[in-house]
């Protein structure tokens, strides 16, 4: 199992090098523009909390390795509410209007959108230790993305005096994403001996699944760069957050 810890890592570190991540990291772009992107990721925030629930965790299991992926479900089950109530405090809680509806299920968000439905796929029926690495994977691709949008969160809060938890606007969140991650889970995990059946198919999920973000992670860029808050929007909830943030901006 080391040799498949060692290519997440790697795998890891080329995803934090996407130009998303950059984007994120550029003080040169307005605040209201690096966060463009937030109201698309809904289908994949609440997606998560669903795959972690129903497919991922196995309560009845008495394995080891299902028992550490039992703990991480747990403490990522309500994260979705904390993506709810970001969308609500910037401006996010108007009913949804045909555009809004477009925009979600459009050509332009299909990859962001599908993400949740194909590692469904990945995780139902995977033996334990496919899980192990799905939910590795996971937890690796969320701290490279929060830890690139709390930088950006982190400026917004010093302006509306206020925590936004689901960018990580704290450090207790943000550790919850390394749960797998500690010197004593990582010895245990290390310490797993698979055949090399086991070893290649590991391989392959987690370059699979390191493919998925970083195609949808792509899409988000893609997004931010093709859509201006400088413009009006059709869709309602996009131009709320760019007026919300163009308010705060002007505090």
């Amino acid at each position: 199992m080391k040799e498949v810890l060692e290519f997440i890592q790697t795998q890891k570190q080329e995803f934090a090098r996407l130009p998303l991540f950059a984007f994120l990291a550029n003080q040169n772009t307005y605040l209201k523009q690096r966060l463009i992107f937030a109201p698309i990721l809904a289908p994949l925030a609440i997606g998560l909390s669903d795959l972690n629930k129903y497919v991922i965790r196995d309560s009845s299991s008495n394995n080891q390795v299902q028992e550490l992926i039992n703990k991480y479900t747990y403490n990522q089950n309500y994260y979705w509410h904390d993506y709810l109530e970001f969308l609500e405090e910037v401006g996010f809680n108007q009913s949804m209007t045909y555009g809004d509806f477009r925009l979600l299920w459009g050509e332009e968000t299909k990859k962001t959108r599908s993400l949740c439905s194909v590692l469904e796929r990945y995780a139902w029926k995977a033996s334990p230790i496919q899980k192990l690495v799905l939910v590795e994977v996971l937890e690796g691709t969320a701290t490279v993305f929060f830890e690139a949008a709390l930088a950006v969160v982190m400026e917004l809060q010093q302006i509306t005096q206020k925590e936004y938890v689901y960018f990580g606007g704290g450090d207790v969140a943000l550790d919850n994403y390394h749960l797998l991650n500690t010197p004593e889970i990582l010895q245990v995990v290390a310490e797993i001996k698979l055949t090399n059946a086991e070893r290649q198919a590991a391989l392959e999920l987690a370059r699979n699944v390191f493919e998925l973000f970083t195609e949808a992670m792509n899409e988000l860029f893609q997004h931010s760069q093709t859509n201006s808050c400088n413009t009006v929007l059709q869709v309602s909830s996009i131009s709320a957050f760019a007026h919300c943030t163009i308010e705060c901006l002007d505090m």
